[in-house]
């Protein structure tokens, strides 16, 4: 067996994560459309709906109980749906849409535009691609809290830098790496680095560290 997996392996079952899941999916199985109820589970009032889909939908009609949303972006032929409009706690939004066969791959709640609570997320790059916009997003904000940041998520997984040196890396290394790269090089930085400890499950990703410094910043 490899052993950088058995290394990184050392720290499964210690990153499981105590964020709950902020959306919670319904399905009514239909041949002709998709139905899916998408509850908030936030604890609190949204103000956004974010969907992707793994293929181009359209939009067939939309009801929201316990407030109102309007189509901001998406609809028609389009992988990315975006809603606004304000939904109150455990409030929930039917969509319907075709083809019946496409499937969410990213849904996340938003106040004000950030993420609100833990997303779904349907595949280890729908994951990825968020966290690695989420970085970037926090990088800009503020690049010496950022900084700390990544110091603090290094010292809650202290195994992890012998993991990184079988690979070559080092925790400072990788640091200056993420404090330099666009969201696709930390985005591809991050499938390889996936794709080296054989993590190609949201599962494994999420259980194989202690996400907690970095899913607090984003809001998760």
């Amino acid at each position: 067996m490899n052993r950088a997996i058995v290394v990184f392996g050392l720290v499964l079952g210690l990153g499981a994560l105590a964020f709950s899941q902020a959306v919670e999916m319904r399905f009514f199985p239909s041949e002709a459309r998709a139905v899916a109820w998408f509850l908030n589970k936030t604890g609190k009032a949204v103000t956004g709906l974010k969907v992707e889909f793994d293929q181009p939908v359209t939009l067939l009609g939309k009801l929201e109980v316990g407030g109102g949303f309007k189509v901001l972006a998406g609809g028609t032929n389009a992988t990315e749906l975006a809603l606004g409009g304000s939904l109150v706690k455990d409030g929930f939004v039917e969509l319907r849409w075709q083809p019946a066969a496409a499937k969410p791959v990213l849904v996340m709640w938003l106040v004000d535009g950030r993420a609100a609570g833990l997303p779904y997320f349907g595949n280890l790059s729908a994951l990825i691609k968020v966290l690695s916009s989420g970085l970037v997003a926090l990088r800009e904000a503020s690049p010496q809290g950022f900084s700390n940041m990544l110091t603090t998520f290094f010292t809650t997984n202290p195994t992890l830098a012998d993991s990184l040196k079988l690979l070559g890396l080092t925790p400072e290394l990788l640091t200056a790496m993420v404090m330099a790269s666009p969201a696709e090089g930390i985005e591809n930085l991050l499938l390889t680095l996936a794709a080296s400890f054989k993590l190609d499950t949201v599962e494994a990703f999420l259980k194989a560290l202690n996400w907690e410094p970095i899913f607090k910043a984003l809001g998760f």
